[in-house]
């Protein structure tokens, strides 16, 4: 790796500046009770800029750091500096990994149709042997991809491996792809499956192609999801070239984090499972870019696809290879490495102990100019925001932790660790967490979120101008509809052990839009940033200015400003969307139905009383409604965790087994729908109708605290 030189200026500019601001006295102005206090908002609110989000990407994205790396321990290094210089607390907190690494890798072609084929003419008059291409070469157009330091693109927990085999095409390699085949009467066993990026987590990919007895497995990136099919490439424009690799780790063990250590903190001496008693990858795994898939595509000799599995390059795809034979050749190393999490904290002022949460990891595949760094240069700059407006006293109630996770891409591990390290103080405290994780790509808002922070979302999104329309930013994520669309939280990044491990409150925000993706790649630099996402970091902008105020109304309001009435209509919506699924029973779900009922009306009132009450002011009771919607949400958490996956713990929401990226919403009745178990969809909805009572019962509680309606309202 060349030697990374300190970007000693932007460190200095940044603390200059933070100096440079005086601390004031708050003004006397009238304090709500579910949001921050205006002063506070106003501060945060003058705060973002252009400049500072582009030094902090100059500071983030300069070097390739993939964890473990010299470039990885630099980037922990200065994030520690960085916010040390706001005046922040900073715990660099290390934890011992199981990584794996790449050595080598090589795919060649051993056997091909013969020249005079007469099926179609593409086969290149190149004499086998041909090898293919396995890693991205540098473009003149980026100096900075000179400075990529892996040997090859790769796929991390891949088995070492050396096989040669007939190919077939599996499409995207999901679930349904290869049951697919199977009806097709495709022979999959012992074959090198080739399959395109896209459908399902990479990891499903490797773990279906092995189960159906494939010898090995070649991912590409297909230019109609991704590449020229979609615009020019890079680096005329925004999409996949040629060479664009995907890289990332292909692991799926029913539990997020060190793979090692399951529900315990991977510290240097933690006690560790043996690797070999883990369903780890088995078999051999290499990504290549189009061109390489190209390559192979145009020598294939089989059945033609289904019309849906037909891609964007330029020829018939088949499903078989004939005569055409590959050579697939990878070694990796797979053993411990040191790398750590970094986090600052703005102590509250009143409640220091609870705390709002918001994070985005800080390893990359190669330089992460989008994936992480756009969402962690938000990070950073909302912290400067809160770190200054706490200078000119305006200092939240409740704690803010800004967080940057390490190792991330190789299995959501740094935040994890730091969650099961840290699970008693987090279950009794934290309020809320925020992911950001490679956020800032675009001004087109997406939000997925748990049920009780759809409202505040909406609340901090009402007042902000849209930086490309006339409008607020709710009215452009809504779209002309009466209230914006919500996603829901699966899995793919560091939410998932706040959210599905231990019941906290959940948001992922994001802009999204931009003409282009350069994902995972060694394309994925300042360069490609700046010309494709832009270099006025508006999308960067808008993004820090709605967390600051959604983590300010979090961590100032005097009562949280939760509504558990959403519950109620998250609960009927995706009862709804189950009864549509094959296997569905709605029948035996009556009981569930009948307390979601009762705990309707209950909730409502709750919400609308809590509104009249914050009308007014203080009330007796407050403390105590407080702590009682702090704990809402762990009302979810099943202490055995789900059937055959005990790590995931909330009955409200769990990632889907089957393809990884999404979400399995109400996850034990789900599973059982999956099965077409109807006993178990009988005890799954029982465990439910059990979970909504106890939230009947904590609401109960509120409702004796505060203060009557006007009118008489019906009783829950």
């Amino acid at each position: 790796m060349k030697s990374i030189v300190p970007p000693i200026l932007v460190l200095a500019a940044l603390a200059a500046s933070l100096q440079a601001e005086s601390p004031t006295q708050g003004s006397s102005q009238p304090e709500p009770l579910r949001s921050a206090r205006p002063a506070l908002l106003d501060a945060l609110d003058a705060v973002p800029e252009a400049k500072h989000l582009a030094r902090w990407h100059d500071l983030l994205s300069s070097e390739p750091h993939l964890a473990g790396s010299e470039g990885d321990r630099w980037v922990i290094d200065h994030l520690a500096e960085a916010m040390d210089a706001m005046g922040l607390e900073v715990e660099v907190h290390r934890f011992w990994a199981y990584l794996s690494l790449p050595v080598s890798a090589r795919l060649t072609i051993v056997d091909q149709p013969s020249a005079g084929d007469p099926l179609d003419g593409l086969v290149a008059e190149r004499p086998v042997p041909v090898d293919l291409a396995v890693a991205e070469p540098p473009l003149i157009e980026d100096p900075d991809t000179e400075k990529q330091t892996e040997p090859v693109a790769w796929n991390a927990y891949a088995a070492s491996g050396d096989v040669t085999a007939p190919v077939v095409y599996a499409n995207y390699g999901t679930k349904a792809d290869f049951e697919r085949l199977a009806e097709l009467e495709v022979p999959t066993a012992g074959a090198i499956v080739l399959a395109r990026y896209g459908g399902n987590f990479r990891g499903f990919k490797a773990k279906y192609a092995e189960a159906a007895g494939a010898a090995g497995l070649v991912m590409f990136s297909d230019p109609g999801d991704s590449g020229f099919a979609r615009g020019l490439p890079w680096p005329e424009g925004g999409w996949g070239n040629r060479h664009q690799i995907q890289h990332g780790s292909i692991l799926t063990l029913p539990w997020a984090g060190d793979p090692l250590t399951p529900f315990e903190e991977a510290s240097e001496k933690a006690e560790r499972r043996d690797p070999a008693t883990l369903a780890l990858p088995k078999i051999p795994v290499q990504p290549v870019g189009w061109e390489a898939a190209l390559e192979i595509l145009r020598r294939m000799r089989g059945s033609v696809v289904p019309p849906e599995w037909q891609g964007g390059l330029p020829l018939t795809y088949r499903l078989g290879g004939g005569p055409l034979r590959l050579r697939l050749q990878v070694e990796q190393r797979r053993q411990l490495v040191e790398t750590a999490n970094v986090l600052g904290t703005l102590r509250g002022s009143e409640k220091p102990d609870q705390k709002v949460i918001m994070g985005s990891h800080h390893d990359a595949w190669s330089f992460g100019a989008g994936d992480p760094n756009a969402g962690s240069i938000v990070v950073l700059e909302t912290a400067r925001a809160f770190a200054q407006a706490a200078r000119q006293g305006h200092r939240p109630r409740r704690s803010v932790v800004f967080a940057h996770w390490g190792a991330e891409e190789f299995g959501i591990i740094g935040s994890t660790e730091w969650v099961e390290g840290n699970r008693r103080d987090l279950a009794a405290n934290a309020v809320a967490y925020i992911n950001l994780d490679g956020a800032a790509m675009g001004t087109r808002l997406g939000v997925s979120a748990s049920p009780v922070l759809q409202g505040p979302a909406i609340d901090a999104a009402t007042d902000l101008p849209h930086p490309r329309s006339e409008g607020s930013m709710l009215a452009a994520w809504q779209g002309g509809s009466e209230t914006p669309p919500f996603g829901n939280l699966g899995g793919g990044s560091d939410h998932v052990a706040f959210y599905c491990h231990l019941g906290i409150p959940s948001i992922g925000i994001s802009g999204r839009g931009s003409p282009g993706s350069a994902y995972h790649s060694a394309y994925e630099t300042l360069a490609w940033y700046r010309q494709v996402v832009g270099d006025d970091y508006n999308s960067a902008r808008m993004l820090s200015r709605l967390v600051s105020r959604l983590a300010a109304n979090l961590a100032d309001s005097r009562v949280l400003p939760y509504d558990p009435a959403a519950y109620a209509v998250e609960a009927r919506r995706h009862l709804s969307a189950l009864a549509d699924l094959p296997g569905a029973e709605p029948a035996r779900w009556q009981p569930l139905v009948e307390s979601l009922d009762a705990f309707a009306p209950c909730a409502e009132a709750f919400s609308r009383r809590l509104e009249r009450a914050a009308e007014g002011g203080e009330f007796a009771g407050r403390e105590v409604i407080d702590d009682l919607l702090l704990r809402l949400e762990r009302a979810w958490l099943a202490p055995e965790g789900l059937p055959e996956r005990p790590w995931f713990r909330n009955l409200f929401a769990a990632t889907d087994p089957t393809s990884g990226y999404a979400a399995w919403m109400l996850p034990a009745l789900r599973r059982a729908i999956e099965a077409s178990d109807g006993p178990a969809q009988s005890e799954a909805t029982e465990q439910l109708r059990r979970t909504f009572d106890k939230l009947h019962a904590v609401i109960d509680q509120g409702l004796q605290l505060l203060p009557p309606e006007a009118t008489a309202e019906a009783a829950p």
